[in-house]
């Protein structure tokens, strides 16, 4: 019998390019990069009305944030979704949902967090908001949790870079990612990005309304 061919398979040439682009510009974090993250996230993130409503006190909005990050940047480090630009001008944290093992520092900083920076009276409409967007995000049976995005003004094009950082590991693990963004700008940014939004949720008593965004893991 004459020998069986051999099929070769390789990426295109945007797809390398764009790999070897991530790893000359994103690295994972190592604990010691905590408070840079938590800087960039909180001034990123500083007029979002989605994260601030729940906060304490509205005059130190960018500290209680960083408590916010603070405990994100622990989770998302436990999952090893923890990233940053290696000039320092950007950061991305995600976390696989069905990923979950104790670990006590995150639930100091959570705790930390919820103490020091959320408004008590809250809690009750937090908690119900947040199985809200689980249930929604259960019509998937395990998904990559992209939480945060923060980049510098002057960061050029690293939000592509981290965001293809994540976009490897849903490949390498064959899983969606999801995420949630309560700013129109973000919206637009993250479609820019390829994501697409598949639930839209509005309270507007409160004027919150979130986009519940998702990209599937070969688009």
């Amino acid at each position: 019998m004459p020998p069986r061919p051999i099929t070769l398979q390789v990426s295109p040439p945007d797809q390398v390019e764009s790999v070897n682009r991530v790893i000359r510009s994103v690295r994972p974090c190592e604990l010691k990069d905590r408070k840079t993250v938590s800087s960039i996230i909180a001034s990123t993130f500083a007029e979002n009305h989605g994260v601030c409503w729940l906060l304490k006190n509205h005059g130190k909005v960018r500290s209680e944030i960083k408590r916010l990050a603070d405990y994100a940047f622990v989770k998302a480090y436990n999952s090893d979704g923890a990233y940053i630009a290696k000039n320092g001008a950007g950061v991305a944290l995600c976390y696989k949902n069905s990923k979950s093992k104790f670990s006590l520092r995150e639930l100091i900083y959570q705790l930390l967090f919820v103490i020091t920076s959320v408004r008590i009276f809250h809690l009750p409409n937090i908690l119900k908001r947040e199985a809200e967007r689980k249930r929604i995000r259960s019509q998937f049976d395990d998904y990559i949790y992209f939480w945060f995005l923060g980049v510098k003004p002057n960061g050029q094009n690293i939000g592509f870079d981290l965001k293809n950082k994540i976009v490897q590991k849903a490949r390498s693990l064959n899983l969606p990612i999801c995420l949630e963004t309560s700013s129109l700008r973000h919206k637009m940014v993250y479609e820019h990005l390829g994501f697409e939004t598949y639930h839209f949720w509005e309270d507007i008593k409160k004027d919150i309304r979130f986009w519940f965004m998702k990209m599937e893991p070969n688009k």
